[in-house]
């Protein structure tokens, strides 16, 4: 009899030792599934901190062109200096025209005079 519950025993011991052995096994692989989150999470920090380096290179390339930018003509100015030049030619003959007369009353101004 004693030896039937020993072997009793060892039949708890090894069903124990077995749900152990399970339990183990459960908690190794949500250990894993962690590990592989880290990585996870590892990889998203290091893209959120080259977006975010970007991002910053970005700003930069943006502030440098708008003061860029700020030196040249916009379409406004460039429309007003073409009116000007058009307004320029338009007018000279009109100016040739005036200084002609001016020489020629002149001319004649002095040529009576002398």
């Amino acid at each position: 009899m004693p030896e039937q519950k020993e072997v009793e025993d060892m039949e708890k011991f090894m069903n124990v030792l077995m749900d152990v052995k399970v339990a183990l096994a459960k908690q190794t692989e949500k250990l894993d599934n962690v590990l592989d989150m880290k990585q996870k999470v590892d990889a998203a920090h290091d893209t959120a901190k080259e977006a975010n380096a970007r991002s910053s290179r970005n700003e930069k390339t943006i502030k440098d062109w708008n003061a860029k930018m700020d030196t040249k003509a916009d379409q406004d100015d460039v429309e007003r200096i073409i009116k000007e030049k058009d307004n320029w030619q338009r007018n000279l003959p009109a100016w040739i025209a005036v200084i002609i007369s001016v020489i020629v009353f002149l001319s004649n101004y002095i040529s009576i005079g002398g």
